[in-house]
């Protein structure tokens, strides 16, 4: 069955994520995570970090995953970043610098309104850094969403963003090229800290994957 967390922030106004897995915030009327076919442990190491935490049907995201652009996506990699209320925030010097074609930076990077539509359509990967380079636990979650919002402040970007399904990082890490990110015999993306634009189909790549967005 497929089911749905819930995290309730009005007793937990803020959190914070370390470089051990990944956390998010309310958004709006809260914040919804479908985990259809998620294992045990990955629901656990997601509600390890939302003590306020309930399980409820789910609500259908096939739709609106697979309305998104299908030539491009983000993938947003954090290290002792705080969440709250829905939101996190990337420093400019690490937003669109590394692992994105100058094209994409060119052109996304005055943020102005109707370039933050575009980046709406996009679909993302939401994750913080392996534990390890290359490699970090079997249940440390990335999580497959998109932006909702999208908010200069000073030398930080602000982001507002809504998840459709946790996944195992370290399935990403296993099928790095797969997913069109970068890698040396040494690191790879989600070893460091930034935002990028890669080009490909993240949502053909998640299904060949098996994973699906219910």
């Amino acid at each position: 069955m497929a089911n749905e967390l819930t995290t309730n922030t009005s007793a937990v106004p803020s959190i914070s994520a370390t470089g051990n897995g990944i956390a998010i915030g309310q958004l709006n009327d809260g914040l919804h995570l479908h985990i259809d076919g998620s294992s045990p442990e990955m629901i656990a190491a997601l509600t390890r970090f939302f003590p306020q935490t309930s399980i409820q049907p789910a609500a259908s995201h096939a739709i609106e995953w697979a309305s998104l652009r299908t030539d491009a996506f983000c993938l947003f990699v954090l290290e002792n970043e705080k969440y709250d209320c829905g939101a996190f925030s990337i420093g400019r010097r690490v937003a669109l610098a590394k692992y994105t074609l100058p094209v994409y930076k060119d052109f996304f990077m005055p943020l102005t309104y109707p370039i933050v539509e575009e980046l709406k359509q996009m679909p993302c990967i939401f994750a913080v850094r392996n534990q390890e380079y290359k490699k970090t636990a079997e249940n440390h979650p990335a999580l497959l969403g998109k932006l909702t919002d999208v908010t200069c402040q000073g030398e930080n970007i602000r982001f507002r963003f809504t998840c459709f399904k946790p996944i195992s990082q370290q399935l990403i890490n296993e099928h790095i090229r797969e997913f069109g990110l970068r890698s040396t015999t040494v690191r790879n993306q989600l070893d460091e800290e930034h935002w990028s634009i890669r080009s490909g189909n993240l949502i053909d790549v998640v299904s060949r994957m098996g994973i699906t967005i219910e």
